[in-house]
Formats: structure tokens, sequence, C-alpha cells
């Protein structure tokens, strides 16, 4: 029920005929207000409409005396969320909220949330952080704006701002949306219509003079706010400081009312006292001296201040619970009802709280403490019952406006009834309403959807908390759990969770939903049932303890719930069912366990109430507990002793029950038996603790009740290496019950939830060298590495966050161990040969310095050989020996089995030689080994490895050949002996981290397990801990990505010139927390602020969770402080957070990143610090407000792209979605500073001469980037074009990958025009695509580089613009268009199966075939297409030569329809493409050399033969491509395609992105040129390079040489295939 009075209503009068607004008296003329405009952004407005309603907050606007100190003016879009576009304090004057406003643009969406947006504004715009001033007694208005009705409940948020006193207005266009604004607004007369959006800007005239109104305080509206509550009973006491003054004393006695008038009060409900003190207390009314709310309230009115200097509050404290907690005053403690008091002071108190409030909680008493201005804080916590009843204000006027914090904890918390039994030692014993002794265990299982939604959630909530007020809540009475749902099912506490009631429903008020559509309401029951209901939960079935189910919900159940609710009721379940909104009341009662056991309201409202309906049959009805729930039915299978090894730390106590549930969902199924399977546990800290042996029990139930009754050990830390021993030697031995020798299969579990001290990997060898098959399953902070080595492979080793999440594991588990010993066996010989394939090459020194030391070096390849699983389809070995040459001791290929590598590694002889020539030996085994004549997989996707080991540094230049090593993706790990050069090894590994280095030859054992971990790669974990997995295979870059995890740290500027900008920087934290997928394995987050000094808010491993995240984010105060000293905080983040004892993952290879939010210049300098955090490889984003320096803030950005600097801090959110899509994307962690960076600048001859070539030299750069190292702190790369005049294409800054540089020149069109002026476009590139602004970093030193590509004799001077490049340390290179003469033509023709099998699949075989055509060259002399499709016979739908432009052969295709027919007759469509098709007369340029080229998409197997029809096509140079889908046959189609790559399979045809994009890359990159013109051998070239020998260039010669190596590595250097000459030239 809600109140209010107009004062006074000849003002409004006034306003609406005169436009006068007479000032009253009683109110100062303060022109100043708090406005927010909330404008409808969803298509109840949509995009042609929006500027009209802009154009009303323009209107509304203009007219207003905006500032800082005068009218205050907040903005928010809604639609389906609301979205704030400033804060009250994020522009101080018109001009710049104006401009704001004209920047807003349409942002649409299905759903209009007023609900939502009201609340957002009450919680976040009106706040004091975001400029807020109704502490200042400024008043606040709100205006809506809105063209629909919502889509939501706005009760919520209509109460809330009706709490705070705010002024609501309404827009409305339309009638649509009248009622709903007419039920907000402060007033029906307070809501202007328009008829339409064009008349709407009009209505800014007739608003303005209602909030000049306000702002002048003519208009005034007082909000009575009355809304009851449905509460158990309870007795509240307000202690109140009576010398806090008159004002304040008339506040809190109106706070006191305004609660009253709230309660159901009465002496079977709710009783309120009062007293006051000073020195001394004065009682004003005892709990029972009033018997309703009117009495109450009238006799608040009578309470006065009495000033004093003091305040006991001791002696107060004392005086409740002596004189006003007893039964003859009214006080029902007795009865069990909560007993509450309220302090309420000014002052620190004169006298000793401590006694007097440890007395009043000893018996019970829930204490709140609230306190303002002088009152001590510290004090306060000692009194109240938590800290979290401890209420600090600024103000008491405050509860006038929001009390919201204090009364709800006065109408939820539920108090306990303290007996002492002895004066010294009070024993606590808890009783409750209940006469009778209540013992059951109940489960909410509660619909988290948005059927119930954010507006009904307090109702849900209540009732919850209202029948759990009414319980006993304690471990022998009635225990809770409390799961909810939607699609999925959430738990959120378990029953044995907690063991009291103020536990369960302090949780219960901070329940929040899941959110989601759809409810799958029986499987949540089916859920509920499996995981809620177990003794490992708390469940007491097993003793007859009572199971209880109920079901609250508001929507219709989407799956199957009467079969769920029957298996419910023969596993002794009772449900309940409480229902609402639109719910299907009638299928609920046919799911509660009788139909009288079946609640329903209309009015999610009457939720609370129906408590007292639900309790009599809640605590008194009882099932069918006779009925036994059976155990899941056993597996047959074999004998097998299973074992045990558990976590027994105290660490792992708080879910020991967890660890115990684990095990009894492993051996439940499991037939058990002194003669089929034994169980053994033993748990583990410092040492093992057995709790029983194999041979300990001999039925199922007995070791059922065993783990039941397992209590934890405990114990510091994990000596997990140990425990395997003891496993080994004591309880998998014959005494203790093993069946070994027996050849009964042995499994070992094990589970720990932390890093083991010792080391694990011998005794797990031990273990599994005695035929024990272990398996690993680690949690929350074990070592990954720890639980492969463990395992019998990686396939075994289980890794959850949680142990909440061990659920999922069992399954798991029981597929292997229920297995019979046979099938087991092959298993694991499976699995065995699904690690993933390696082919590892061993380059070793073999020059005189390794003479001696060669015995050593051989044992040291075959101990790394020894940890292979070596065969033809499994890992491969070749050994190359080097000096001065290499010679191969082995190929890949040469031996098939360990025991012949071993054989061949011992009869190696040493090779000898005085040079070392390293850089020759990589570039030999890149041509020569790693080949598919030599037996490497690579073209399989086979991880190609190189073990290189050289004991000196090289003789020759191994850059090159080390680049093109990485770019072939093969891993080179470098391992170095004596004298060997680190930075040749550092340059040569794949990565940093794959070097090792060693003093001497008989050190090289100790780098062998390291090195094998190296090489650890399995397909289910797709990675090894040192992430090669992450570097290889389809789609690598050659940087080490860690997908998912972050550790991300915001450094907040505190200082007292940001105050104003908390509120978006808080927004801007939340809303980013909000996208992140924040978890301790995932992304971690830390908040630190700084001014002149720095503090953490919170580190990386302080938060788990992405709640906890925002409300640890939502609670940050501002530091406050002076100067502002970046520097400095940018060197504490270095030291402090990224560090591995903050929670810093950054040893671990996860990206780290630092946003810097700050609001001006720094007071201390910032280059060291921030060049310092570069170094390590943190990524840093400085984003500046307001009056940020930029050259302070390039400095710490860690590159230009992650630099913003922002005119004021409203605008911040505008940026987030940018930012939070980079920090989700795949992040490259990269070195900031990279030796042998380059800016080069291709410089393409456009002219009309070079068209017919123009494709040729796409390609040639095309080459050269694919052998360049692209990244914005790399390589970078400038396209120009140029005839007459200069085009430039891309800039140096415009791309940061290679991918995107190789794409952009793919799309590159030719130029044309005339006179060719080469003089002109030299000079144009000097100045501007050279230019700092064009990303040039000439000033930093790199390399800049000018490729020149020209087909004829410039027209201009190009003399002096050489010159003038040279003078500027440009290093030219020239070439001539003759040598770039490669076609990129191709005769293309898509044959499609249309038989009658295949008429659901023809609409995406056409898409694939319109998306192929989409990405092709379509022209006459370019590319070419032509479909054919087929089923009995072909039928041509279009020649090569039918179309000759991209839109005609698009449109052709889209018009294709499915033809159909049977039988499919694919060896008589192949013959006919040949015969028909592939000819001269259809169009195909054979006999031009151009690549013909065939894809076949079909669904079947072809009834005719098909091998004479591929010969025929491959006879011609036809390169086929194949992708067949339902039920191709798999070596039809590798048959039919010229080689396996060429052949695909998918499920279906619904996905075949992946597939096409493999044969359109294949198509460019050449793969398909079979046929070649006769004039041209591609495997001869004569290359020349003309280099620049001038003295200017002199300083840049290094990089010219590393360029030329670069090119020459990739050549084929012989005398009958490439040669090369280089040529120096420097005079005329």
């Amino acid at each position: 029920m809600r109140r209010h009075r107009l004062l006074p209503l000849c003002a409004l009068l006034g306003v609406l005929f005169t436009g006068f607004l007479p000032k009253l008296d009683a109110q100062e003329a303060q022109d100043s207000a708090d406005l927010v405009l909330l404008i409808d952004g969803s298509q109840n407005v949509g995009a042609a409409n929006f500027p009209f309603v802009r154009d009303l907050a323009l209107r509304i606007i203009e007219r207003l005396d905006v500032g800082r100190d005068t009218i205050q003016v907040a903005l928010a879009l809604y639609n389906a969320n609301p979205e704030i576009k400033f804060y009250l304090n994020s522009y101080d004057s018109k001009a710049s909220v104006l401009e704001a406003v004209k920047g807003l643009s349409y942002s649409g969406g299905d759903e209009s949330n007023l609900g939502a947006a009201l609340e957002e504004v009450a919680e976040s715009l009106l706040s004091q952080a975001a400029g807020g001033r109704a502490e200042e007694a400024v008043p606040q208005m709100l205006v809506v704006i809105s063209a629909g009705p919502s889509t939501d409940d706005t009760g919520a948020g209509d109460r809330a701002l009706k709490r705070a006193g705010v002024i609501t207005f309404g827009v409305t266009i339309g009638d649509t949306a009248t009622a709903d604004l007419e039920t907000v607004a402060t007033d029906k007369s307070f809501v202007l219509s328009a008829p339409d959006f064009r008349t709407v800007a009009s209505l800014g005239d007739q608003l303005n003079p209602y909030i000049n109104g306000v702002v002048q305080r003519t208009i005034i509206v007082q909000n009575e706010f009355t809304e009851v509550l449905t509460v158990g009973k309870r007795d509240i006491i307000f202690l109140i400081d009576s010398t806090m003054g008159s004002t304040l004393i008339n506040s809190v006695r109106e706070f006191i009312k305004r609660f009253v008038d709230t309660m159901p009060v009465g002496p079977d409900e709710v009783q309120v006292g009062v007293a006051q003190f000073s020195n001394a207390p004065r009682l004003e009314m005892d709990l029972n001296s009033h018997g309703s709310r009117e009495e109450v309230t009238a006799a608040l009115g009578r309470i006065k201040p009495k000033p004093g200097p003091t305040v006991n509050i001791g002696a107060a404290l004392d005086f409740v619970r002596t004189n006003m907690l007893l039964p003859e005053k009214g006080s029902r403690m007795q009865q069990g009802v909560p007993q509450l008091v309220l302090l309420m002071t000014s002052k620190k108190s004169s006298d000793s709280v401590e006694g007097p409030a440890r007395a009043l909680q000893q018996i019970g008493v829930l204490t709140l403490a609230a306190g303002s201005k002088a009152a001590n804080e510290q004090e306060l916590q000692e009194i109240a019952f938590t800290d979290s009843l401890v209420f600090m204000l600024k103000d008491f006027r405050i509860l006038l406006r929001n009390p919201r914090a204090i009364t709800d904890a006065l109408s939820t918390l539920a108090g306990v009834m303290v007996a002492p039994e002895v004066p010294t030692e009070p024993v606590i014993e808890i009783t409750t309403v209940q006469t009778q002794k209540v013992v059951r265990d109940i489960v909410f299982l509660v619909d988290g959807s948005n059927y119930i939604g954010s507006t009904n959630l307090p109702y849900v909530r209540d009732f919850i908390i209202n029948v759990v007020n009414q319980l006993d809540i304690r471990p022998d009475r009635v225990q809770i759990g409390l799961l909810q749902f939607s699609e999925q099912p959430q738990i959120e506490f378990y029953l044995n969770t907690f063991r009291s009631r103020q536990e369960v429903v302090d949780r219960i008020s901070q329940l929040s939903l899941t959110g989601g559509s759809v409810l799958n309401t029986g499987a949540a029951m089916n859920y509920a049932l499996a995981n809620m209901f177990k003794p490992s939960t708390g469940s007491r079935r097993r003793d007859g303890v009572q199971q209880v189910l109920v079901l609250i919900t508001g929507g219709p159940a989407q799956d199957e719930i009467k079969s769920v609710a029957d298996k419910l009721a023969l596993g002794g379940v009772l449900t309940f069912t409480v229902s609402s909104g639109q719910a299907d009341s009638t299928l609920l009662r046919s799911v509660a366990f009788v139909p009288d056991l079946a609640y329903h309201d209309t009015s999610f409202a009457n939720l609370p109430a129906m408590a007292e309906q639900i309790m009599p049959k809640l605590i008194t009805v009882v099932g069918d507990t006779d009925v036994t729930v059976p155990f899941p039915v056993t597996v047959p299978g074999g004998e097998r002793d299973v074992a045990f090894l558990i976590d027994g730390t105290d660490s792992v106590r708080a879910d020991f029950a967890y660890i115990k549930d684990f095990i009894i969902k492993v051996i439940e199924p499991l037939n058990i038996g002194i003669d089929k399977v034994r169980v053994s546990v033993v748990q583990h800290s410092e040492r093992p603790t057995p709790s029983f042996f194999l041979n300990s029990y001999q039925t199922k139930d007995e070791v059922l009740r065993a783990v039941n009754a397992m209590t934890l050990s405990g114990g510091r830390s994990l000596n997990t290496g140990a425990a395997l021993r003891y496993m080994k030697d004591t309880i998998l031995s014959e005494r203790q019950g093993s069946r070994a020798a027996q050849n009964v299969p042995q499994f070992l579990i094990v589970l720990i939830g932390g890093k083991s001290r010792d080391n694990v990997k011998e005794p797990a060898g031990a273990l599994k060298t005695e035929g024990v098959v272990p398996f690993g399953v680690g949690v929350k902070d074990a070592d990954r590495k720890q639980i492969e080595a463990i395992s019998h492979n990686p396939a075994f080793a289980f890794s959850v966050s949680e142990f909440s999440e061990l659920s999922t594991v069992p399954q798991k588990l029981n597929t292997y161990v229920s297995l019979p010993s046979q099938e087991l066996q092959i298993v694991l010989q499976q699995v065995q040969s699904d690690a993933v394939k390696r082919d590892i090459v061993f380059l070793l020194d073999g020059s005189d310095n390794t003479r001696n030391g060669f015995p050593e070096i051989k044992l040291f390849v075959k101990s790394i050989v020894e940890s292979l699983s070596v065969s033809e389809n499994q890992d491969r070995v070749s050994v190359v020996q080097f000096a001065d040459n290499p010679d191969v001791n082995f190929y890949l290929n040469s031996h098939k089995t360990k025991n012949d590598i071993m054989n061949a590694i011992d009869n190696l002889k040493h090779k000898g030689g005085r040079r070392l020539n390293i850089g020759g030996a990589l570039r030999f085994v890149r041509h020569s080994v790693f080949t598919s004549s030599t037996g490497s997989r690579r073209l399989e996707d086979v991880p190609q490895i190189l073990i290189l080991l050289s004991s000196k540094p090289s003789t020759d230049n191994v850059r090159g050949p080390a680049f093109a090593l990485k770019e072939h993706e093969i891993v080179s790990v470098g391992v170095g002996v004596g004298d060997a050069k680190l930075s040749d090894l550092e340059m040569i590994a794949f990565k940093p981290g794959f070097t090792y280095k060693v003093t001497d030859f008989s050190m090289l054992p100790s780098i062998q397990t390291q090195l094998v971990t190296t090489l650890n790669i399995n397909k289910d974990t797709e990675g090894t801990m040192t992430g090669i997995s992450d570097l290889i295979g389809k789609n690598t870059t050659f940087e080490y990505m860690l997908i998912n995890k972050r550790d991300i740290v915001f450094l907040l500027d505190g200082s007292d010139d940001s105050r104003s900008g908390l509120p978006a920087i808080r927004e801007f934290i939340r809303r980013m927390a909000e996208e992140l997928e924040i978890d301790e394995n995932k992304v971690r987050v830390a908040v630190v602020q700084y001014s002149n000094d720095t503090t953490v808010y919170f580190n990386l491993k302080t938060h788990k969770s992405k709640r906890a995240i925002i409300y640890a984010v939502r609670s940050l105060r501002h530091k406050g402080g002076r100067p502002r000293n970046t520097g400095a905080a940018l060197q504490f983040v270095q030291d402090h957070v990224f560090t591995a004892t903050s929670g810093s993952r950054r040893l671990e290879g996860v990206p780290q990143i630092l946003f810097l939010l700050t609001g001006g210049k720094s007071n201390d300098d910032v280059s060291g610090a921030a060049s310092d955090l570069k170094q390590i490889g943190v990524l840093s984003f400085a984003i500046g407000l307001k009056h940020a320096k930029q050259e302070e803030l390039q400095k710490i950005a860690f590159s230009s792209r992650f630099l913003f600097n922002l005119p004021v801090f409203g605008e911040l959110l505008s940026i987030q979605p940018e930012i939070a899509a980079f920090v989700q994307a795949e992040i490259q962690i990269e070195p900031p500073t990279v030796v042998g960076k380059k800016d080069i600048m291709f410089l393409l001859d456009g002219s009309d001469d070079t068209r017919s070539d123009f494709p040729a030299i796409k390609g040639f750069i095309q080459r050269v980037v694919e052998t360049l190292s692209v990244g914005e702190n790399k390589d970078r790369v400038s396209v120009v074009q140029y005839s007459r005049d200069q085009q430039t294409h891309f800039s140096l800054n415009t791309y940061t990958e290679k991918q995107d540089v190789l794409d952009a020149v793919q799309q590159l069109k030719h130029k044309g025009g005339r006179p060719l002026n080469t003089g002109a476009a030299l000079d144009y590139v000097r100045k501007t695509a050279l230019a700092d602004s064009s990303g040039s970093r000439r000033q930093e030193g790199v390399p800049q580089i000018l490729i020149l590509l020209s087909g004829g004799r410039s027209q201009d001077d190009v003399a002096s613009a050489a010159a003038a490049l040279k003078q500027d340390k440009v290093v030219p290179f020239c070439i001539v268009s003759a040598v770039t003469t490669e076609s990129i033509e191709h005769d293309i023709v898509f044959l499609l199966d249309s038989s009658d099998e295949m008429e659901n699949e023809f609409e995406a075989m056409r898409g694939f075939v319109e998306r192929m055509v989409e990405k092709l060259d379509l022209d006459e002399n370019k590319d070419r297409v032509s479909v054919v499709q087929y089923s009995r016979a072909p039928s041509v739908e279009f020649f090569l030569t039918t179309y000759k432009t991209q839109q005609n052969v698009s449109d052709a295709v889209r018009s294709l329809r499915h033809k159909g027919g049977r039988p499919l007759n694919t060896g008589e469509a192949l013959q006919y493409i040949k015969d028909n098709v592939f000819t001269a007369s259809s169009g195909s340029r054979h006999h031009l050399h151009v690549p013909q080229i065939l894809v076949l998409l079909t669904g079947g197997q072809s009834s005719d033969d098909v091998r004479n029809a591929v010969k025929n096509l491959k006879e011609i140079g036809v390169v086929v491509f194949v992708v067949g889908t339902k039920n191709a046959d798999t070596l039809e189609i590798q048959s039919i395609s010229e080689e396996a790559s060429h052949a695909f399979f998918a499920a279906d045809f619904s996905d075949l992105s992946s597939i096409e994009q493999q044969i359109f890359s294949a198509i460019k990159k050449g793969e398909t040129a079979g046929i070649k013109p006769a004039s041209y051998d591609n495997n001869k070239r004569d290359v020349v390079f003309l280099l620049d020998g001038t003295d200017d260039s002199q300083r840049r010669f290094p990089d010219i040489r590393d360029f030329v190596q670069k090119i020459v590595a990739d050549l084929n250097i012989d005398a009958n295939k490439d040669r090369v000459a280089v040529v120096q030239f420097k005079e005329k």
C-alpha cells in the first residue's frame, strides 16, 4: 500500500494554467535537483523513430540550468536490460550533456523490461557514488519515456523509488504504455502523452514546468510507503541513544513508525518495545504495552530526546536484558520466539559493552547495532550478533530514504533460545516453536527460471524462510537442503551443509536465480533424488528419517515428470508442490505424494503466507518408509581388487563428504564379495593411514557402512609418493588380501586435492611395472603433471575444479573397473595406441668436440627412446649426426620397433669433423629428413619434433634455418653441453623453455625427465604440461597460447581527483566480470587502488567465482589521497600482485593483463615501471579518463591498440565491449621486443602494362609474407599500388596478424592507368607510408625495407627519390615482373549427388557451392566454374564458359533445384565430366595448362565401378576433392581423390565450413596445380640478388643479409635445381 501527498496543489495548478510557480515559505529556494532520463530503447520505439525520442531529451535538457551545483542529469536506455549511458556526475556542463545525448544510438531488442530498469535507477544512478545528492536534501526526479508496455513486473523497482522519495514523471507515445507509466509515476497527472512520435518533442514544453517546480521546491511530494510483510513471530526492542538531538531522534522515530506500519503487530505476531538511554536507560514501552499497530504508532509520537554529554551503552544493554526480556514484560523467549534488539547510537560508550553484549548473546538474543557520527564501529561489532548486523550510517536521516538493509534483517532473522545450565559455562540448547519433536530431511527444489524472475524471487525466498523459521534446524532434528533448476539443476547446499536455522536463513537470503527459459522439472527431480538424498550429503533415510522434497515452481514442466514423481514415492520421498504463475496446478497434484500436498496460488505475492498452510502437513505426514530403495544393478564381471588412496589432509575436511560419496558411487555398481570384487581405502597426508584392507570386509553392505563411517585422518601436507610405495608394498600385497598372484586385475584410484611434496613418478612407475592400473583424480590445487604421472596413461587422469564436481568421474572409472580381464587388456592396449603419434629426429653433434662424450650421448638418446611408444603407427625415430656436414644414421622409416632402434643406437659410430655447421644441419633435416619419402608424417598432422644436441657454438648462421623450421611447424628442442652457445639454442628452440643446458656429458641424465615430459602429448588432454599441442597441428600459430586462462588486474586511480568516476569504474569492472569465465582454473581477477600509495582490495587468489567478484566490486569504496603516483603503483603490482604468492600464474604461461584506469597525470615517472611490466610479458591497457596525459599513457600501454583516452568517466562503458572481446579472444604471449623485426613496404606497379601479371604479383607478395613473422611487435607489412598516381591499400599499422595481411593481398584489385611515375611513387612512400602515423618504427631503429615490383620504365625521374630513401636508411629491393609468371587461373567443376537419398541435404550442398564460389576470383581470364548434378545419369547445370561474372554464377547456383533419381552411378558421372566438361569446347583451358579441379559431393556408395573413370581423369591432370556424408563409402571416396588429404567425410552437410576452407586453401596455395606450362620448370630457378653496397647501407647490411638468407633457406640449392648469385653495387 502506498500513500502520497502533493504539496501544494495550488502550485501544480499554477504550473498547468499560468506557468507561475509560487514558492512555499517553509522551503528554501535551492534551484537544484538530480534528474534521470530513462528511455525505452526497444523495438517499441524502433530505429526510425528513435531520433524523435532523442530530440525530446535534448529539448528537456536545453531549458535546464545544468551544472555541478544546480541540475545534474543522468541517462539510461532500456530494453531487455538497462544500459547506463552516463551518470549524474559524468558531466559538469549543459554542453557536455547535450553532446552525449546527441551521440545516443538506437539499441533495439524485443523485450522492454521497465521493471529491471527502474531497479537499476534506484540502485545505481541515484546513489551518492554516482553523484546523487539525496543526503544533501536535493530532490531527485525520474522521467520515463516509453512507447510500449513493460515486459516484466515493475513492482520492485517502483517500490524502491518510492522508498527513496524519487519523484517520477512519465512520457508515453501512443496509449500502450499509459497503464504502466501511471502505475510508476508519483501521480497520474504526472504522465504526459503524445499521439505519435512526430509530436513527442513538443511534450518537452509541457514537462519543463513540472521539472522546474521540483527544482525550485514549489512541487514537493511526500511519500508514505507502507507494505505489510508476512513475517514470523518476533519480539523487537529498539534501544535509542536519546542524546542525538531532536532532528535525528525525529528521524529515528519516523523510521520505527514506518517499519511498524509494515509489520503484523499483535500479541501473537510481532511485538515492539522501546527504550532510550544517555548515561542511564529509560523505558518508553514494553513489548506487551501495546497490542496493535495503531497503538504502537501513537506511543512512538510521545518519544522525546534527552540531551546528555555521554552515553553508557553497556548499562543500557543490561537494562534490556534484566528489565525488558522477561515473560511478564511480554517477552516470548521461553516459547522460542526470536528476540531482537536494535541499538541506535551516535556516540562511543563511556562504559564497557563487552560483558553486557556477551550476556545477551548467551541467552540467544540477536543484537543489531546501527551507528552514525561519533559512534565507534569496532565497539558496535562487539555488540552485534555478527559483523553483518552492524550498520554504519553517515546520518540517521538516511534511514528514511533507504531503510531496507535494517528492515530486512529485523523481519527475516530468527534467533535461538539459550538455557544456561551452569552460570560459568552456558550450554546451548535450541528449542523451536513446535511443541512436538520433528525429525526429517527436507529438500527445497526451486524453479530458478525466468518463470519466477527477479520480481517474484523475494516471495519465494520469504516462503522458504517462513517455513524454516518454524523448524528446529540441527543435525539430530530437521535438516534442510536446497537446489534450484531451469534447464539444468544447480545445488545450492546439501542437507548436512548447515547445522543451524540462522545459517540456513542467511544462505537463503542470498539466493539469486540461475535464469533460463527452459524448465526441465522432471530431470531436476531425478537429479535431486540421486544427489540430495544420499548418506554422504546428509540423508538419514537409512536411519528411518522421513525424506521430504518441496518443489516450488512458476512455470510448465517441459519434460516428463509423472514417472519421476512415482520414482520419488517408491524411494520413500514425500513430495510437496508449491506453485504459482504459469505452473500447471492439475499436473502438480499428480506429482505430489498425494493430491492434498499440492498447493497453488495464482499470485506469487501470496506465497509467503502459504507457509502457514503447508506447515502442519510438512511436519506430520509420513510416506511408506518400508519401501527399500535398491542399489544400482551390479555389473557382471570377474574378480578384481580395487584400492582407493585418498587425500586425508586438513585442507579437504569441509569436502570429505564429497570424497566418501565419490567412493560409494564407484563401488555401488561392483559385485563386491570376498571371491568377487574386494575394496580397500587408505587416507594419506604426511603418512598413509589405512581405513580398511582388501580382506577386511566380505559384503557390499559392510564396505558401504565402513565408508560412511570414515572420519578424516588429518594432516598438513601430502606425501603421495610415499603413500604409493605403501600401497604397493602393503595394501596390494597378498597378506592384506591382494590376489595379484592369481592374475586378478589390480586397480588403484588416487584422489588428491593438492600437490604432493615428494616425487610421485618413480613409485607410480613401480606400481605400473607390477601390473597395477592406477587412475589419478585431481581436485582444486592438485598438480596436473603429478596426476598424469600417477595414472596408467594420461587418458586415465581426471581433473575437476571443485569437490562438488566429483560426481562426473565415477561413471568414467566404472567403464574400466567393471570390464572383464580380457576386455580390460584390449582397452588398455587401445588406450596406449591412442597416444599421439610423433616423428622425432635426434640431430647430434658429431664433431671432434664430442668424441669422448659420445657414449654418454648414445645413452641419453636411448633413455628418451625407452619412454616412447615406438611402432610404425605410433612414434618414429631418426638419428642424424653432423659436424662440417650432416649424415643420416637412420631415417624415420628405417626401423619399426623399439628394439631395432636401440640396437641401431648402440651401433652408432662417431662421425668426427672440426667445424660445427648447425645452420646447415637444420636446413638438411628440413629438406631431407622431415619428408614423406623418408617416413615423415607431417602431411598427416603428426607432430614433428627435432632434438638438437650441440657442444659448442655454430660455425655458420642458424637464424634463417631455425625460422624456417618453425614456419614448417617443426618443434625444436635445444640441448647444450659445455661450450654450447645458449643464444643459438634459444633461437632454434620452438619456444622459451624448450632449451636445456648442462656443463658436461655426464650430466645429460639430469634433464632426461624434463625432456620426456616436454614430448609427452596425449589426444585426450590435447596438450602437454609445456604446451606443445597448443603450438602444433592444423591452423596453428607459433606463439604459445593458453585458451580461457587469464590473470587480470584492475589498477584504479583512487586519488581525490577521481572520486566522481568510481561508479563508472565499478560498473566497468562488473560488466567485465559478467562476461569473463571466472574460475580458479580459468580467469582470475584482482583489484588494486592507488593514490599517493597503493592498496590491494583483493588479489588474484582471493575470490574464486564470478558472483564473489561482483559482490566485492559492488562494495568497492573510493580510497582517496593525493598526489597520484602511477609509477609507484605500476611497480607495486609487479612486485606484489603479478606474483605466485598472490595467485599469478605467469610462470605457467597464463596471459597477464593489467587494466590501468587513471584520471590524470602521474606525480612520478612511469617509464621504468611500465618497461619492466612489458619485459615480464604483462599486457598493459592504459585507459585515461578526464585529465590523463596521452604521452604518459603511450609509455604504459603494451602497444597503441591497448591505449584509450576518454574525456569523461561516463564514456568508459562505451569501450567495455571492445576490451572484453579482446580479453576473451586467443591471446598470443610474446615478448614485447623481437630481435629482427622489420617494416616492409611493397610498392606495386599497377599500370595498364601489368594487368595480366597482377595475379602473379599478388602471389609473389603472399609467398614473401608467408616467410615473415607478422605481428605488432614483429614484422609489419604495407602495400601501395601506383601508376600515374598512388594508392595505399593498407598501412604498416593496419594489420597485426599474418592471415589478415594475406587476406588483404588476396583482395587486391589492379589499379590501372598510365603513365608509370615510379619517382613520384617512391617519394610518396617516403613521405606517407614511412610516416610514424602510418606505423613506421624508423625512429625506434627498426629496419625499413622497400620491395618495388615494376613492369616498365618510369616516365619521371627516380634518382632523387631513390637517393632520399637511402638517406632515410630505407633498404630498397627492385624486382621486375618477368620473374613472377605463375598463373592463378583455375577451371573448377562441382559434381553434386542429387539422388533421392540426398533430397534433404541438397540445400546444404547448394550452400557449400555458393560459399566456395564467393571465395573464388571469377572472370573469363581467372577462375571458371561449372556445376553438374547426377544420380542414375549426369546433368549439366552450366558449363565453364556459361557465366563470366561472380554475380551470374552465384545467381545460377542459388537457382539450383534437386533432380532426384536412383541408383547412384558415380563412375558414369565422373567419365561424363571427363568427356564433356573438361573439354575445350565446354570452356576447359586444359590445353593452356590451367589447373583442372573437380569437387565431388556425395552421400552414398556408387552402384557402378569408379576406378576407370578416376584413372582417366588423373591422366588429363584433373585434381579431385571428394566430400562424403551419410552412407558414402570411405574407401571409395579416398580412391576417387588423388590423395588421402583430398578426401573428407562429414556426419552430415549441416556444417562444412572447415572442409570448404581446407579445399579453398589447397586450391589457392597451388596444391592443385598438377599441370604446369611446358616452358616453366618449378624445380629449377636461377635467382640473382642485387644488393646495395654503398656506405649508406652499411649499418643495415646485417638485416639485408638476413633477408637474403631467409629466402635462400627456402630454396633447393643444387646444380640441377636452384642456383643463386649475389651481386653488390655502390657506384654507377
